[in-house]
């Protein structure tokens, strides 16, 4: 399109291919930038990652195909981009250094565990409350009861952040205010999370069951924030960075 306007409208003849390779050079002039804020965001030891689906062309394929936008980010910093043709695994290799030492704050995909399963634990990750309570969201039409007392629980886990950012908390206070007030809200959850699973009172497949599953198999990284107050709640900066 821009190579039409420039002809029809200006007289300038620029071939598309000119116009491609001057991206491709502000691209690389552009790298040392990138990898200035993106090796700024991962010094300090914990970052959020995200990732979000961006429909792109390839020439010869016929048709749209889908990559994805990773963000990285560290929350009152810098953020990051990269671009990958896929949403695998070893995506998260080339963005995440070997010499990362620290927290990784993401959703329950579970590409992210091959970075906690990297030699020596030097990655530790931080799951996200907001994906947690969406899954309870979606359970409410066929588990109002049940559903909503669990949401209600996460509501009061919001409620004890909003108090710690009035009052504009740092991380040692916000430790101690979570370890005190949040750690048994958290324990609760899961106490009652494994109580309705064992009584077997929900089918297996329900959005509740799935709701409960999903909770348990990511409580260890859901605790995270309650030990360490430099970790948020949940993921909501990185994706709002999209």
């Amino acid at each position: 399109r821009q190579e039409q306007i420039l002809a029809r409208r200006h007289g300038i003849n620029l071939p598309r291919q000119t116009l491609a390779r001057w991206m491709g050079l502000a691209a690389e002039w552009l790298r040392p930038v990138h990898q200035a804020i993106k090796a700024g965001v991962m010094a300090g030891g914990y970052v959020q990652l995200d990732e979000t689906p961006i429909d792109y062309l390839e020439p010869g394929a016929g048709r749209a195909l889908q990559g994805d936008l990773w963000p990285g980010s560290r929350p009152g910093g810098d953020v990051f981009f990269e671009w990958h043709t896929s949403r695998a695994g070893d995506c998260l290799e080339r963005i995440v250094p070997v010499d990362f030492r620290g927290t990784v704050q993401c959703d329950g995909y579970a590409a992210y565990d091959r970075l906690a399963a990297r030699p020596g634990n030097a990655v530790k990750l931080a799951n996200c409350w907001t994906h947690v309570r969406r899954k309870y969201n979606d359970a409410l039409e066929g588990s109002p009861r049940s559903a909503g007392w669990i949401i209600k629980q996460i509501q009061l886990l919001y409620r004890i952040e909003s108090g710690l950012r009035q009052v504009k908390a740092g991380p040692r206070l916000r430790q101690a205010v979570r370890a005190s007030q949040s750690k048994p809200i958290v324990h609760r959850i899961k106490k009652a999370c494994e109580t309705l699973l064992s009584s077997r009172r929900f089918l297996p497949k329900s959005a509740l069951s799935q709701a409960m599953e999903y909770t348990l198999s990511l409580m260890p990284g859901l605790e995270v924030y309650v030990e360490d107050g430099k970790i948020e709640i949940d993921n909501n900066l990185v994706e709002n960075a999209i």
